[in-house]
């Protein structure tokens, strides 16, 4: 079946388990860009030559920029919790994780 007559689902390649481990990975960037951001804040803060200043105040607001993008992205949640209620409103369908943590 090609991609112009799969069905949507299976055209973006929406599988529980792929959909688990790339909100894992997002959430996994944006924890870094958050600590990345706090942690040049409290540079800034204690920072005294203005060159510097300026220097951390960029990464700071690229950190930010960088937050604001790939929150704005995680609209994937919102299709795992739709296949998730999917999955436990038919009680028929098989399941894809093996008994135990899905990772």
């Amino acid at each position: 079946m090609t991609q112009l007559t799969a069905p949507p689902a299976a055209s973006r390649g929406a599988t529980l388990p792929g959909l688990s481990t790339s909100i894992r990975g997002k959430l996994q960037f944006l924890d870094y860009l958050v600590r990345a951001a706090v942690a040049d804040v409290e540079r800034f803060q204690d920072e005294t030559d203005p060159g510097t200043r300026i220097f951390i105040k960029q990464l700071v607001e690229m950190h930010t920029a960088n937050l604001r993008q790939e929150s704005g992205r995680m609209d994937s949640i919102s299709e795992l919790c739709d296949m998730l209620d999917a999955m436990v409103q038919s009680p028929d369908a098989a399941p894809e994780f093996p008994a135990g943590d899905p990772s």
